[in-house]
């Protein structure tokens, strides 16, 4: 019988697991990417076959130009510009756990900020993401937009 753990350590066999700080280096960069809120420096971060998840997304967004046409909308809507607060790796895995505080404005009200914090799960592949699922209260953002 093969059990997940089976399946998660030969998936990880074909990989050779990367450092913390090369990880943790191309999350910082996204990051950064993403504070720039320029569509194609940010998707330079992401691989073509990256799967991304958060809050706003009906589902799981599949391939880059499927978040091509997500983050087009999305940063036409908001200014998030993101702190990271704590980086863990998930051990035995080429992947992290970034938890982070942005301050976060609509971009039709500017003066209108709130902090908040959130994290992601992300998967990282010859220095980009793969998997990037990300957490957040989106509530306290239904504010902004009035």
């Amino acid at each position: 019988m093969t059990t997940a753990r089976d399946i998660h350590d030969e998936a990880n066999a074909e990989e050779e697991l990367l450092t913390d700080d090369e990880i943790f280096g191309t999350t910082l960069r996204c990051i950064e990417a993403w504070n720039t809120l320029d569509l194609d420096t940010t998707l330079d971060t992401y691989s073509d076959d990256v799967i991304y998840r958060d809050p706003g997304t009906v589902d799981r967004i599949e391939g880059k130009d499927d978040l091509r046409r997500y983050l087009t909308k999305f940063f036409r809507v908001w200014n998030m510009q993101f702190r990271v607060l704590e980086d863990r790796r998930i051990a035995g895995a080429n992947a992290q756990v970034c938890v982070w505080e942005a301050d976060i404005s609509a971009l039709t009200r500017p003066d209108r900020i709130i902090t908040q914090m959130g994290m992601d799960v992300i998967h990282v592949r010859d220095g980009v993401l793969t998997r990037d699922e990300a957490f957040i209260d989106r509530l306290p953002l239904q504010g902004l937009l009035q």
